[in-house]
């Protein structure tokens, strides 16, 4: 993703920490003091990826034949949808497509994810776990292939849909991070999944749907956990066979420090009581993120959770690697 340039009015928070947040043309003075002041509020640092908590919570809660959920977050149709179905091959290889590299957070995660709950890359490319990708505004085809930076070939199936904030960057957007898109993105990927469910029974067990999102994607997967009881009630169960799916796992990474109307985590492990037991939200923000910060003139580069330093891929930020890069080079960005 690629930000505008921009003046910026800085505040200071309690701690001394100050941070610069964006003024856009048009746009109420009102909104960098808001930002900011959600910047202050979001300074915890994220969990490490190797607590005892996490190290159980991969394998417990994806398991052979399970569904993961991927959801991206803003541009995803400029960056996934629209270059992914103008390819004459349902197949795009990470490496080879620069557009498609902006936005792959979420493929990586799933690699990731999967990698920590045990399975190997045979597995992996097997389809013993199924993949769906929501809100990317795809209207053509229904899967593709996604080769990572190790090679390693995904089959992802497409739920369709198309998130608030598909189209456009971070800066056109401002004012479509609310509390009410979430709650329309959230229900749109539940029912999306229930139909998939549907269409694609579980023949034994009820599986789990662990869904792992990033940006926009993260603040949708968020508000989706935290409000399922209200939104499973009206819209039903995710039927699953003979039985009923759960969704025990969240992953949100790169996540927006502050949206209109609804309050999200910020960088934490957190469970929940749920009827089938536990539901588990995990939140991990880069501390050079200014996507999460709300400090708009930062670097985009410190919202790729995907660690490559020169041609090495170094793992998926919070999943497999504490470690920082920014655009190829190690380290953190604006250091």
């Amino acid at each position: 993703m690629r930000w505008h340039a921009s003046p910026h009015a800085c505040v200071t928070c309690a701690d001394g920490t100050a941070y610069a947040s964006l003024v856009v043309v048009r746009t109420p003075r009102l909104l960098p003091l808001v930002a900011a002041v959600a910047a202050c509020a979001q300074q915890e640092p994220s969990p490490s990826p190797a607590t005892p908590v996490l190290d159980r919570l991969w394998s417990e809660t994806i398991r052979s034949g399970d569904v993961l959920v991927l959801v991206p977050g803003t541009g995803s149709y400029d960056y996934l949808g629209a270059p992914i179905e103008a390819l004459p091959v349902p197949q795009v290889n990470v490496r080879e497509h620069e557009v498609v590299r902006s936005d792959a957070v979420v493929f990586e995660q799933a690699i990731a994810a999967a990698r920590r709950a045990g399975f190997t890359e045979a597995q992996l490319e097997a389809g013993e776990l199924s993949i769906l990708l929501w809100g990317a505004g795809f209207t053509r085809l229904t899967a593709f292939d996604y080769i990572s930076y190790e090679g390693i070939r995904l089959h992802i199936d497409i739920l369709g849909g198309t998130n608030a904030v598909a189209s456009g960057e971070i800066t056109d957007n401002l004012f479509n991070y609310t509390g009410d898109n979430a709650n329309l993105d959230a229900r749109d990927l539940y029912q999306r999944t229930q139909a998939w469910l549907a269409q694609n029974p579980s023949q034994g067990a009820p599986r789990n749907v662990v869904v792992l999102s990033h940006s926009w994607g993260g603040a949708v997967a968020e508000y989706l956990a935290l409000e399922l009881p209200t939104i499973a009630a009206q819209l039903g169960p995710l039927t699953d066979g003979s039985s009923e799916a759960t969704m025990p796992f969240t992953v949100a990474a790169g996540v927006p420090g502050f949206i209109l109307g609804y309050h999200l985590l910020g960088p934490v492990v957190r469970d929940y009581a749920r009827p089938w037991g536990k539901m588990h939200i995990y939140e991990v923000d880069r501390p050079d993120d200014p996507v999460h910060a709300m400090s708009f003139d930062g670097d985009y580069g410190g919202h790729h959770y995907n660690i490559v330093v020169g041609d090495d891929f170094r793992g998926s930020y919070g999943i497999t690697t504490l470690e920082l890069s920014c655009h190829g080079q190690p380290g953190a960005c604006g250091t």
